[in-house]
């Protein structure tokens, strides 16, 4: 029975074994099977290679480098025909020549740095306003970049030479900012007396003779671009006598837009005294500085880069002698030497939207905290106060606004800021500060200026040329189409404005 037990469990021991045996066959043949055989699905949770591709004795696999998409950013992305505008790229090859093209028109071939970037300068072409493309496409392996430009309608001008003639007289009308290549029709006192094409800078002449038959008086010219549809007005002076001598006028204007003209008066127009040509006369608004004060402050403070050109003569405005520029107004009252008018104030011009633009509005919290002049330290906290509210960075743009008020006068020239720097809400590339005596326009890739604003307050004072928005802001103004000469002081309501005098103000000469 011994014998019989050892001998069962020997069997057992090498059935079992066995049995482990074929299992771990089994097992491995089962591995060594693909997924598919035991009716399995499989899920990638990682991106598939593309079908249909064979690897050839995959030793070593490299992976692509990742090359950073090309981009292409302009400094600005909107102007006028002419300006300068930089196109900045990235991303593309390392010393590979791009070409820029506007519109289809070549601007340059720059070439990559070894940092994949290039820059270009080129002036924007003169095409018509409307939206135009801009692409770089680099020559190596043809990565391109696109962004759009539109170029905007310029603000139409009209001059004439001479500047004031008799009836019957010779006269030349200049027209500026029209369309390139459209037709543009003149009219004078009403009817047409002409018509012309615009060259491909968007300029105009006609040349016409006045007729004899109208007396001496202002009368209206205006000048209609019949496929733009831009439209711009000006007042032209007939005198009694002989004409004066022709001059260069082209007379900037703020923006062309059709306003009311005042109505002539029926007394006569004297003469407008003669002018000097010297060298404080400005052929190119026909003006000249007549007083030594204005003469020598307008030299001082850095001249037409601070001042823009003379817009007028010396008249009486708020009782105080001034002449206008395009940007500022410079008085001289009585005992106090020349200084500038603060333009800014509410009383004057608190206007906020000018020929599409909006600036800030006073912010009174910043006024009521500007330290006092009769304060014993007001030397040294306005100093504070300028160097706290007046940023040379704001919103992540270099505005310069500090650097600028430093190098074009100070509180001389600007005054105190009364708002705090804000972009315009239509523009980002624009970002404006308002000050007593004037705004301060940044510029994304141009640079800091200043508008001008002593031309908007001619435009109201004549009632001609005046921006649509600033019209409905200013037309119940006192100060609104004041400007009617053979009236009494030349003003068309002398009650509304005490303490001033427009004759001959805004007579060329």
């Amino acid at each position: 029975m011994k014998k019989e037990r050892q001998s069962f469990s020997r069997i057992q021991r090498v059935g079992v074994g066995s049995v482990l045996l074929t299992l771990g066959i089994v097992l491995a043949l089962l591995v060594m099977l693909p997924a598919t055989a035991l009716g399995q699905t499989t899920t990638n949770t990682q991106t598939p290679m593309p079908s249909q591709t064979t690897v050839t004795n995959p030793t070593t696999v490299t992976n692509p480098t990742n090359t950073p998409n090309a981009s292409l950013n302009l400094s600005t992305s909107s102007g006028l025909p002419g300006a300068t505008l930089t196109a900045n790229g990235t991303g593309f090859q390392a010393n590979e020549t791009v070409d820029v093209s506007f519109n289809g028109q070549a601007v340059g071939s720059p070439t990559v740095t070894g940092q994949g970037t290039w820059s270009l300068a080129f002036n924007v072409p003169s095409f018509a306003p409307g939206q135009y493309g801009i692409l770089a496409k680099g020559r190596a392996n043809g990565d391109s970049a696109s962004a759009n430009f539109t170029i905007n309608q310029g603000a139409a001008t009209l001059t004439f030479n001479p500047t004031q003639a008799a009836p019957g007289a010779q006269v030349t009308f200049t027209g500026a900012g029209f369309r390139a290549g459209e037709t543009v029709t003149l009219t004078f006192n009403g009817p047409t007396v002409g018509t012309a094409t615009a060259d491909t800078s968007g300029n105009v002449t006609w040349t016409f003779t006045v007729p004899a038959s109208l007396a001496a008086g202002q009368y209206g010219a205006t000048a209609t671009g019949e496929t733009s549809g831009v439209v711009v007005n000006a007042t032209y002076t007939l005198v009694a006598g002989a004409t004066p001598v022709a001059t260069t006028q082209p007379t900037a204007q703020p923006t062309a837009q059709a306003t009311a003209t005042p109505v002539p008066s029926n007394q006569p127009v004297p003469n407008a005294p003669a002018m000097v040509h010297d060298d404080r006369y400005f052929s190119q608004t026909g003006y000249r500085i007549d007083n030594d004060d204005v003469w020598n402050f307008f030299n001082q403070y850095g001249g037409i880069e601070t001042f823009g050109y003379p817009t007028s003569r010396m008249m009486t405005f708020l009782g105080c002698p001034v002449q206008m520029f395009q940007r500022q107004i410079i008085q001289v009252c009585q005992g106090q030497g020349a200084a500038l008018i603060n333009m800014l104030d509410p009383e004057i011009f608190p206007y906020t939207k000018v020929n599409g633009s909006t600036f800030p509005g006073a912010d009174t919290t910043l006024k009521n905290n500007t330290p006092q002049v009769s304060s014993p330290t007001y030397g040294v906290d306005i100093v504070n106060f300028i160097n706290q509210n007046v940023p040379d960075t704001f919103s992540g743009q270099s505005v310069g606004f500090l650097q600028h008020f430093n190098a074009t006068g100070g509180l001389t020239i600007w005054g105190a800021p009364i708002s705090q720097p804000a972009p315009d809400p239509s523009n980002g590339n624009f970002i404006y500060q308002r000050f007593q005596r004037g705004i301060m326009h940044y510029i994304a890739g141009t640079g800091t200026e200043s508008i001008l604003l002593a031309d908007y307050l001619k435009a109201i004072l004549m009632g001609q040329n005046v921006p649509t928005d600033l019209q409905q802001q200013a037309s119940e103004s006192r100060y609104y189409a004041q400007y009617c000469p053979g009236n009494a002081q030349w003003l068309c309501r002398p009650n509304d404005l005490p303490g001033t005098d427009l004759t001959f103000a805004f007579v060329q000469g």
